[in-house]
């Protein structure tokens, strides 16, 4: 997390200088040509160059470097050079007090130069409920993330702003913006909008910029999902039906049922027993469980709450132990204990 926000301020501090690298380097050109002026034409003094371009900063603000000079150019200089330096400064002083209150006018900026410094990261495309809980998966795990999203209301921009994480307000359909999310040095994209067509295009797009990332995209329609994963060599097409109906035929079979996944065209499910006193379960250890009715333990909670995700296979099973089990849905239902 640290990390991600001492990046995401380098990134807007190259974005503010960006921004105002002409004021800077006018400002740099003010110094030098004036500090060459106080050489040249006092040159019986001596002047030093870094000494000399000083003595031009102090007269941008007004403050006499020495008494007033007998060249005409110099007496100039006077007049003209705190009317130059108030200018720039004041000007610069505005932008950047402008660009620290609302970050969102140069978050484009410092959004490209802080994705253009990842690799290996993923781009998200689409902020909807689904991007977001995606997007929180991927930043538990430690990966960094480049999001683009169409809408500038979406509900969750504020929270990844928050979290320090490039954000894109623009349609992906755009190449530009999938460059600018650096999806060339990405290693996956996840599309996760809600118009099939978009996704679809977005995907190849992406294939083409960068032919070994990987493609995760979500599609509604589930023959449309499985055309566009074998024709077009899509990593992953995952149609929304198709992931969520097998949940709902699960939980309306048995309420004790958290969560099911398809592998080839079998279901599996994870599935909550309570270890009760003198059953089947009661002694066995969670190798027998697995070695003899092909069921795994996920995690096991004591009766006195200590809590161990994927238990060894020696742990012997107590009464009242809470057990969190997976195993394919014809050998868990109706076979608890």
């Amino acid at each position: 997390m640290w990390r991600r926000r001492v990046r995401r301020e380098w990134s807007f501090f190259r974005a503010v200088v960006a921004h105002r690298g002409l004021s800077f380097a006018a400002l740099f050109g003010l110094l030098l040509i004036g500090g060459w002026s106080f050489q040249v034409l006092e040159p019986e003094l001596g002047h030093s160059l870094p000494r000399a371009m000083f003595m031009t900063w102090s007269l941008m603000f007004g403050e006499a470097p020495e008494a007033f000079p007998r060249s005409i150019v110099l007496q100039a200089m006077f007049f003209l050079v705190p009317l130059l330096g108030v200018t720039i400064f004041l000007e610069a002083i505005v932008e950047i007090s402008s660009m620290l209150r609302d970050r969102t006018k140069g978050e484009e900026e410092w959004c490209k130069i802080m994705a253009g410094s990842m690799r290996g990261h993923v781009v998200l495309v689409g902020l909807g409920r689904l991007g977001w809980r995606i997007y929180t998966i991927l930043t538990r795990l430690g990966h960094e993330v480049v999001v683009i999203e169409r809408s500038a209301d979406a509900p969750f921009l504020e929270d990844v702003r928050r979290d320090g994480s490039p954000i894109f307000i623009g349609d992906a359909r755009r190449e530009q913006w999938l460059v600018d999310a650096n999806v060339k040095e990405a290693r996956s994209i996840v599309i996760a909008s809600d118009d099939d067509l978009a996704n679809l295009e977005i995907a190849l797009d992406a294939r083409r910029l960068n032919p070994k990332v990987h493609v995760v995209m979500r599609m509604f329609d589930p023959n449309m999902a499985e055309k566009v994963r074998e024709g077009f060599q899509i990593h992953t097409a995952l149609s929304a039906s198709s992931i969520a109906a097998p949940a709902f035929a699960t939980a309306s079979i048995d309420r004790s049922i958290e969560s099911c996944l398809v592998i080839d065209d079998e279901i599996i499910v994870s599935q909550r027993w309570t270890v009760d006193a003198d059953s089947e379960l009661d002694g066995r250890t969670v190798g027998e469980l697995a070695a003899q009715r092909a069921i795994g333990v996920l995690e096991r909670r004591t009766k006195s709450g200590e809590r161990r995700f994927f238990p060894g296979p020696d742990t012997k099973l107590a009464p009242g132990d809470e057990l969190v089990v997976q195993g394919t849905l014809t050998t868990l239902v109706g076979r608890r204990n």
